[in-house]
């Protein structure tokens, strides 16, 4: 059992139970079912030039190391969020709604194990964590969208004193109407910072506590705002121990493809040669146009092959490193989630002074609907008993007679 100190440095549990074969797994379902729910988004809208972005480059990113494919894929939708275009905000909201179903589920399976763990000491069953996640999954849903939500709400209230202003001779109302727009403004940039930065702390507020969205959201701005410097330190630390778990792993990772790739081509030769060509062509697309679909990229990253079996051979091998390097990210969501429930039961101690240990455990349901049991029937007196107790009343009997 982890000892803890309640303090910074228990963000080392995050470290060591980043590599548990439960959360590793989830968070394995939870990436690939990302990956392949984003790209069956993109496909039909890149192919109608919606959005730049196309599947091959979200395929891409993830045979690319880690940190290098967090920085492609981040320009990208921040182009698309700032677009102010239509078409690039249907499949960017497709993508969010579906994401945050998926990690309402996996995510939360991950938060309640960890708080379970790291509280009491429980072991969680995997299929138990899932199946609280999914009780709780419209709770996980909601709670980090209430700040999108309180966002989205104020910028319309913005655009529509801007839309007053398309009527002529009512620019007027717009100007005096301006110190209006400025605290809307001002609630644009508290509610989304401030729920941003506190929405780390949702996920486990249901998880540790079985509350509902709305408590995760309150919870979350008042941990952030009445311990700052705290809720501070402890994401520092939990960056310091993620860094180094994420580094390892992906270094690990790496030497284990390098050497792969270095023993095989010493027998492989030129063939081997030609197949990793192939490989970085299509991870690094520099030569292809983003109009291009993802067919396409493929198609001119294996046509130098030329063989059949080379090109089936080549499609096997970028299969399994996209395998082996999703497993990169899988070791990253269970340690973040990891620590985002040490990070709550800490905040939660510091704030209410609630004891770490203290989590809600679901109650076992009484079945009423067995019935109570009888009482045993008390055993009939034997027949001597009976004729005994028989001459003990007849004498009383005759006594009550009337004399003739």
């Amino acid at each position: 059992m982890f000892e803890r100190k309640e303090n910074w440095q228990d963000m080392s549990y995050a470290f060591w139970a980043a590599f548990d074969v439960k959360r590793v797994f989830l968070a394995f379902i939870g990436v690939l079912v990302s990956v392949l729910w984003t790209c069956g988004i993109l496909w039909p809208f890149s192919l109608l030039h919606f959005i730049e972005a196309t599947p091959a480059t979200v395929f891409a990113s993830f045979l690319r190391p880690s940190a290098e494919g967090v920085c492609s894929l981040f320009p990208i939708f921040a182009h698309a969020v700032a677009s102010g275009s239509w078409k690039e905000y249907l499949p960017l909201a497709l993508i969010v709604f579906g994401l945050l179903a998926i990690w309402s589920i996996v995510g939360g399976a991950i938060t309640r194990i960890a708080a379970m763990e790291y509280a009491r000491g429980t072991k969680v069953g995997l299929v138990d964590s899932v199946k609280y996640s999914l009780k709780k999954f419209w709770s996980y849903f909601w709670g980090p969208m209430a700040p999108l939500v309180g966002v989205l709400f104020f910028v319309l209230l913005n655009a529509l004193c801007g839309l007053v202003g398309q009527v002529p001779f009512l620019e007027v109302v717009v100007a005096l109407a301006f110190p209006v727009i400025l605290a809307f403004s001002f609630l644009i940039l508290f509610v989304g910072i401030v729920g941003g930065v506190g929405s780390v702390l949702m996920f486990p507020t249901i998880s540790a506590d079985g509350s509902d969205a709305f408590d995760a959201m309150s919870r979350a701005y008042s941990y952030v705002l009445s311990k700052p410097l705290g809720f501070a330190v402890y994401c520092v630390s939990a960056a310091a121990y993620g860094a180094v778990c994420i580094y390892l792993v992906a270094t690990a990772i790496d030497l284990l493809i390098s050497t792969s790739f270095i023993t095989v081509g010493m027998g492989m030769g030129e063939k081997f040669d030609n197949m990793a060509t192939a490989i970085n062509s299509l991870t690094n697309p520099s030569s292809l146009t983003v109009d291009y679909g993802f067919i396409t990229q493929v198609k001119l990253a294996f046509g130098s092959l030329g063989s059949k079996t080379l090109v089936f051979a080549t499609a096997a091998l970028v299969f399994y490193l996209f395998l082996i390097k999703m497993v990169v990210w899988a070791v990253a969501v269970a340690f973040v989630g990891s620590a985002q429930s040490v990070l709550y039961l800490l905040m939660r101690k510091d704030v209410d002074g609630t004891e770490v240990e203290d989590v809600y455990t679901e109650e076992v349901d009484t079945d009423f609907t067995t019935p109570p049991q009888q009482p045993e029937p008390s055993p009939e007196p034997s027949t001597a008993g009976k004729k005994e107790k028989e001459k003990d009343k007849e004498p009383e009997a005759k006594d009550e007679t009337p004399d003739s």
